[in-house]
């Protein structure tokens, strides 16, 4: 049976797409059951408004920044990525318990096409730019898909935790080597904020000398074009943004608690990047 409340939660939630996206699968469906929403959760009291909306009937709701390591924490049962990401973005609340999924990684690997994966990633050298939460989903993504993964972030010890913690055999990437290692390396993605704000460019890399196989990957979605891409198709490289990621984490996460396989139409796609 369909979970019938359900919800996204963040702290600040108005810029989120996901009901957009769940609403309309519910719709296209047919689904009898209430409206996906959109949730502000202040961090201070995480548990007290989590147990408020399991009171009010809300059996799923989607996690984002700043709460997925607080999720993590409160959640009674975890799956195999959750523990290893120490991360939820998917809960599914009952009266007996919370249980804690992460979604991000496998929504990252399934907006890849086969192609992708096996030209750029499988057996390549790959680059992760930032080490935050994002980056995390990314990094265990990436190695799931025997990529060679290194990281860059302007703070060393902070890529190094993360490695670290993934069990990863693998060393940052150092701001004197990062022009060299960026043009020897087949996948490209960044992780950061960086030109997600209007006007705000990114300048992490140079694209002068990045070969023309190399593959560039932006997790933001909106702009539709940050800057990072913006220089990378100037350069005439391949580049995908955060959008198609965006759906298929959500994609999951609708399958977890409605236990429903829904695909990533076209008309979604055209829906979000109007939106």
């Amino acid at each position: 049976m369909a979970t019938d409340k359900t919800a996204v939660i963040g702290f600040p939630i108005d810029h989120s797409l996901s009901p957009v996206i769940h609403n309309h699968w519910i719709k296209a469906l047919g689904l009898n059951i209430k409206p996906y929403e959109k949730i502000s959760v202040d961090p201070s009291t995480f548990e007290e408004q989590i147990n408020n909306l399991k009171a009010e009937g809300y059996g799923g709701l989607n996690v984002t920044v700043p709460l997925k390591e607080l999720a993590f924490n409160i959640s009674d049962e975890t799956s195999g990525v959750s523990k290893k990401l120490k991360s939820v973005n998917t809960l599914s609340l009952s009266f007996e318990k919370i249980n804690g999924d992460n979604t991000d990684a496998v929504g990252f690997i399934n907006s890849l096409d086969k192609k992708t994966i096996e030209k750029n990633i499988t057996n390549k050298k790959t680059l992760v730019l930032g080490a935050g939460g994002s980056a995390r989903s990314v990094v265990y993504a990436l190695n799931e898909l025997g990529g060679h993964v290194r990281l860059f972030n302007r703070t060393t010890e902070k890529a190094q935790i993360l490695l670290d913690d993934l069990s990863l055999n693998s060393s940052p990437v150092r701001a004197e080597e990062l022009e060299d290692y960026a043009n020897s390396s087949s996948f490209i993605i960044n992780t950061t904020s960086l030109g997600q704000k209007a006007g705000e460019h990114n300048n992490i890399l140079s694209f002068e000398n990045i070969e023309t196989e190399t593959f560039i990957y932006d997790l933001i979605y909106n702009p539709k074009r940050s800057s990072f891409l913006e220089q990378a198709e100037a350069k005439g490289l391949k580049i995908q943004n955060g959008l198609r990621m965006l759906i298929e984490q959500a994609a999951c996460s609708f399958q977890i608690w409605h236990k429903i396989k829904v695909d990533v139409s076209n008309e979604l796609m055209s829906l979000l990047e109007s939106a």
